[in-house]
């Protein structure tokens, strides 16, 4: 089996997601780490100094690291431009500048973040730069470092406070290595203020537990796509197959993942609050291959 393609999605609609493209693509291997560290083992032995023959035709990660790669044209240049084979990005989107900046990378969705607090905390934040505060030092939880939330939580933190302001904040958070470990936290008080991707902050059926979206918006992270030129007529179907309606509807409805094609809905509870703290495809890439 020669053809292979690497997918890392959330945990929560990655196991459905990989039998549905098995069958799609029963020819092609598919590659699927089962943690975040070993995704990014991959990313440095693959990636680093790239070989043709070794790299997969696609591409899938949320994780934000894959930029810092493919930065380098010596493995940009192996990937394709996506054109008008894939849908163009939703309006309500593309209003808000969520549109890659960069022809090799499509967006696939987008995984908001939000926060958790435990209802007797007087004076819950309601901006991400209220968690600088000094009564949230060491009372914060987000999930193992190495995973795509809390990377992206550090590097937007960074560019909202400044990484000397922000140093002690993150130094003092709690890392777990399960998001679930992040709602039990926070529902027994044990952390005031959890950080965790919309899917999961579904699940927080604490008594003791609220959702916040902030002033400011959720942070998001872009599930990004890369079809390597020349890819087998089964890349090119698992492709299109992601970008399908059925595809992304499942994806919105089950994952609580925003959608990126025109008529899927969006998550129910962004219908009324399409507030998001994004500032463009140039400024995310920046921030989160800022060294």
């Amino acid at each position: 089996m020669s053809n292979k393609v690497f997918i890392f999605v959330p945990i929560n609609i990655g196991r459905n997601l990989q039998n549905l493209l098995k069958k799609k693509a029963p020819g092609t291997e598919i590659i699927a780490p089962l943690s975040s560290t070993e995704e990014l083992r991959y990313f440095e032995e693959v990636f680093r100094n790239p070989v043709e023959k070794e790299l997969p035709e696609l591409v899938v990660t949320l994780q934000p690291d894959i930029l810092k790669y493919f930065s380098n044209p010596k493995l940009s240049d192996y990937y394709a431009d996506f054109n008008s084979d894939f849908p163009a990005l939703r309006d309500d989107l593309a209003v808000l500048h969520f549109q890659s900046t960069q022809p090799f990378t499509k967006p696939l969705f987008y995984v908001p973040i939000i926060m958790l607090v435990n209802k007797n905390l007087e004076k819950p934040p309601q901006k991400w730069s209220a968690l600088l505060d000094k009564r949230f030092s060491g009372r914060i939880i987000a999930p193992d470092q190495y995973t795509p939330v809390s990377k992206a939580f550090k590097h937007i933190m960074q560019d909202i406070g400044g990484e000397k302001e922000t140093a002690k904040c993150l130094a003092e958070m709690k890392y777990s290595g399960l998001p679930f470990d992040v709602i039990t936290g926070v529902n027994k008080g044990y952390y005031d203020v959890g950080v965790l991707p919309l899917p999961f902050a579904r699940y927080s059926m604490g008594n003791n537990i609220e959702t916040i979206i902030p002033h400011d918006g959720a942070m998001v992270l872009p599930q990004m796509m890369f079809l390597k030129k020349n890819a087998s007529d089964e890349a090119h179907a698992i492709a299109r197959e992601l970008f399908s309606s059925n595809i992304q509807r499942f994806f919105s409805q089950l994952g609580g993942l925003i959608p990126v094609i025109d008529n899927i809905p969006v998550p129910t509870e962004l219908k009324q609050n399409m507030n998001f703290l994004w500032k463009g495809w140039k400024w995310y890439q920046q921030v989160v291959t800022k060294k």
